[in-house]
């Protein structure tokens, strides 16, 4: 899980592609969350993460799998609303393609029957829909700018 995260992060540097513009995190990003409630960042890149491994290997979805997607969208929203880096839904868009072909790189890398053996997300699509959707709320609840740390 952790190689899986710090694959992540390392999306997350500043970044421009052929004129295309990109998701470029700046300090404020990898700052401390003070709200008491978790780092939004952190907890988007988990669930991107649950979300790539669980199409790549194949797993039967749950509950807990739509409950992961409708977060990923609210916690979409968030960013949207609070980074002071002021990024557009296709840049979020953009990001998270490019996040789950960096996990998918680095599970082909480790052999793809290995990394999903291994199962490294797995204990996240083991809480409920309920659990999920509450802790969301909860790590949402006040606005502030979306940070990747502390993360895990």
């Amino acid at each position: 899980m952790k190689a899986v995260l710090l694959a992540t992060m390392l999306l997350l540097v500043p970044e421009m592609s052929s004129g295309q513009e990109r998701l470029n995190l700046g300090p404020r990003q990898f700052e401390h969350d003070t709200s008491g409630k978790g780092a939004v960042l952190c907890a988007w890149a988990i669930y991107l993460s649950v979300q790539t491994e669980t199409a790549a290997c194949g797993r039967v979805r749950n509950k807990s799998d739509d409950a992961i997607d409708e977060a990923i969208v609210v916690i979409d929203q968030f960013i949207l609303s609070n980074s002071s880096l002021k990024p557009t839904q296709p840049m979020l868009e953009d990001f998270k393609r490019r996040v789950a072909e960096r996990d998918l790189n680095a599970a082909r890398r480790q052999g793809l029957k290995k990394f999903c053996e291994m199962g490294g997300t797995e204990p996240f699509r083991r809480f409920t829909p309920e659990q999920i959707r509450a802790s969301v709320k909860d790590l949402l609840a006040v606005p502030r700018e979306p940070v990747m740390n502390p993360c895990l």
